[in-house]
């Protein structure tokens, strides 16, 4: 394991370098200040729109290092064959693509967690001590959402060119959070092959709109213990799996 979290301390240090991540903070930043102002306007509603808006920073921050990191994190290496100088020491291939999911997944968790704390502070949330539990595990799903689409958008890297990857991620992140009212309108269409089709997009597309809890409805009324294992176990069984499926295919990849 050493070699695998020297290589992620590499990793996180070349991402924090990227001016993506800059760009990235910026944007979550200009939208929690954004929410700060729109929650002064409203006073009434000054809690509520801070939350969301926050939330939806947090995630925005979180897909983007995950999306443009992980769509040209091994590409850019092959390219450059740099990965050659690493694979031809003492590293196998499985822990090559380990310690580069973990170093991304290392910069996400620092990012996530330092929105976090300021989302925590313009909220107040030290005052309420009972929903911080209940904030944590909204952050917490924000993470295991973008760590699904890293390891999603990895896995396609290694088949398609970086920006059809990029793509891919994008589609799969939006269909996992359409599939309960796709369901809905199959169930209202009657139609069997809708039925079926939407059936098999359940096991095929991780299920994150089981998981939308960015709001403050929930931030104040809580989340059943049952939902919160179900994401646990979901996302950690989604993340085994593909990244599983990334060692296969980079082990059979040509890189040389």
């Amino acid at each position: 394991m050493a070699k695998v979290w020297a290589l992620a301390r590499t990793t996180l240090r070349e991402m924090l370098r990227e001016r993506v991540f800059l760009v990235v903070v910026l944007i979550a930043v200009a939208l929690l200040g954004l929410s700060f102002l729109l929650g002064a306007l409203s006073f009434a509603e000054q809690q509520k729109i801070l939350t969301d808006f926050g939330f939806l920073a947090i995630q925005v921050a979180a897909l983007g290092v995950s999306l443009f990191s992980g769509s040209y994190l091994l590409s850019k290496e092959i390219e450059k064959q740099t990965c050659l100088l690493i694979l031809s020491r003492p590293v196998s291939r499985d822990q090559f693509i380990l310690g580069k999911l973990l170093g991304v997944l290392a910069l996400n968790t620092l990012l996530i967690g330092a929105l976090a704390l300021l989302l925590c502070a313009l909220l107040g949330l030290w005052k309420t001590p009972e929903v911080l539990g209940t904030y944590a595990v909204i952050c917490l799903s924000l993470w295991f959402e973008s760590a699904i689409i890293l390891c999603l958008v990895i896995c396609f890297s290694l088949i398609v060119r970086p920006v059809l990857a990029l793509g891919a991620g994008v589609m799969v992140f939006l269909l996992g959070h359409w599939l309960g009212d796709l369901s809905f309108f199959a169930e209202k269409s009657k139609e069997a092959l809708f039925i079926q089709a939407v059936q098999v997009f359940h096991w095929i597309t991780p299920n994150f709109y089981r998981m939308n809890w960015k709001s403050f409805y929930f931030l104040e009324n809580g989340i059943p213990t049952q939902n919160i294992v179900w994401m646990v176990a979901h996302m950690s069984g989604w993340a085994l799996l593909l990244v599983l499926i990334t060692n296969f295919f980079f082990r059979r990849k040509d890189i040389v």
